[in-house]
């Protein structure tokens, strides 16, 4: 006996519902934990202002330029990047930068210099958002993570 028809689904048809279900689920996680996106973003502003005080320090390798890291937690929490006590403004980013949502650092203020070699003393900054908290290290040769 010869089945000529059999009811299935086609690969692109299962890949196609996959997609969207993915889709679907990463929608609701998002809307489900707004706190956290806020908390996470301004991780990265934090980690991105890091990064580019180090590189900034690093390319004034002549030793004249003082690269500062700075936090300020009064009203808003702020992050600065400062170089001779000036703060930078270029194309892609103008400091200081006010952090996303009701992010706050437990530390009221906190100040990195960096060297023209990139390095820096050690250093644990700690992100809160309601009862959420996220803690970023910052290694004695510059590094953050």
């Amino acid at each position: 006996m010869r089945l000529d028809h059999q009811a299935a689904f086609t690969l692109i048809e299962l890949i196609a519902v996959l997609v969207i279900v993915g889709i679907l689920a990463t929608t609701v996680l998002i809307r489900i934990t707004p706190g956290d996106a806020d908390l996470q973003t301004a991780k990265n502003d934090v980690l991105a202002g890091l990064i580019f005080a180090r590189e900034t320090a690093m390319a004034r390798s002549d030793g004249a330029s003082t690269v500062t890291f700075v936090i300020t937690s009064t009203t808003d929490t702020t992050i600065d990047v400062q170089v001779n006590g000036v703060s930078i403004n270029n194309l892609n980013q103008s400091y200081p930068l006010i952090l996303a949502g009701d992010v706050e650092i437990t530390d009221s203020e906190q100040q990195l210099l960096f060297t023209n070699l990139g390095e820096t003393t050690e250093q644990i900054i700690t992100l809160e958002e309601s009862d959420t908290s996220l803690v970023i290290n910052v290694s004695g040769v510059g590094y953050a993570y």
